[in-house]
């Protein structure tokens, strides 16, 4: 079931986002996600960094950071997967190290998601000095893991308990 969504997906995105538009294009863009908590489902439905087809997609995006609300830093949410650290499994280097088997290949990672909520999202991107908190934490831990790109994936900026500051009132939703 997962590879039928996946491929329904990368198809969906490529006839929406990467058909040319004119006949001058002729490189499409295919993006596709990856959901990293595929590692821990069991039999057949278990898909780790080293399934993906680096040559299906022209851009993989790697799912989920997140954001810490007390520090508006961005942070790694399953340190035991995506990270070397403590005999962990290192999914984000192996995941970046796909552009070793094609080296046109584009890696990005996502920050939020469903779980994530919005309010804190909402919270860092109102306030500027929060802002350059998260840009500088994001870029450092894109540099130090070898992303080519950051994908935020906020859902939904301006409802599930988000508000908007304007500079006489907050409004709530």
């Amino acid at each position: 079931m997962y590879v039928f969504q996946m491929l329904l997906g990368v198809f969906l995105l490529n006839t929406v986002i990467g058909a040319p538009t004119d006949s001058s294009s002729t490189n499409p863009k295919v993006v596709c996600y990856y959901g990293s908590w595929s590692v821990y489902r069991n039999g057949i439905g278990k898909f780790d960094v080293e399934n993906i087809d680096v040559n299906l997609c022209t851009h993989i995006i790697y799912t989920f950071a997140g954001l810490d609300e007390s520090t508006s830093m961005i942070k790694v949410l399953d340190p035991w997967n995506d990270l070397p650290d403590n005999w962990g499994k290192n999914a984000y280097g192996r995941f970046t190290g796909l552009k070793a088997q094609n080296p046109e290949l584009k890696t990005l990672l996502a920050i939020g998601g469903w779980n994530e909520g919005s309010m804190k999202y909402s919270k860092m991107a109102t306030d500027p000095e929060k802002r350059a908190v998260f840009i500088q934490s994001a870029v450092e831990l894109l540099l130090k893991h070898n992303f080519d790109g950051l994908d935020m994936d906020w859902e939904y900026p301006a409802l599930r308990g988000a508000y908007l500051k304007t500079k006489t009132t907050s409004v709530f939703y």
